[in-house]
């Protein structure tokens, strides 16, 4: 019974066989587009108002988030990103299944 718990001496890596660690391992995942949600869905971006108390108050709409970005850095107020969904039922089954949708309806500017 001695021997089955023995030490079994350790054999030096070898760095060629050696699996990639986190840090040596490049990146490759996709980067998802902001300017459509997930499920392509239309997203909207407005900056905030000055003097909010806390309370999300929507101010001026851009057309992108890089102009939102830079308008918030200019005047030190924070942007939202908005996107639209609804919530939908599928009856056809057993169980109900609920859902979300995004909105795809035209977007209409106070410009």
């Amino acid at each position: 019974m001695k021997s089955e718990l023995a030490a079994i001496p350790e054999t030096p890596t070898d760095s060629k066989n050696a699996p990639e660690t986190a840090l040596t391992k490049p990146r490759k995942g996709k980067r998802r587009s902001t300017a459509t949600a997930s499920s392509g869905g239309t997203v909207r971006f407005f900056l905030s108002e000055a003097d909010n108390n806390g309370i999300p108050v929507l101010d001026r709409e851009f057309s992108s988030e890089p102009e939102a970005i830079l308008e918030s850095l200019k005047t030190g107020r924070t942007y939202f990103v908005i996107s639209e969904w609804k919530g939908a039922a599928d009856l056809s089954k057993k169980m109900p299944l609920i859902r979300k949708e995004v909105v795809t309806s035209r977007r209409q500017t106070a410009d």
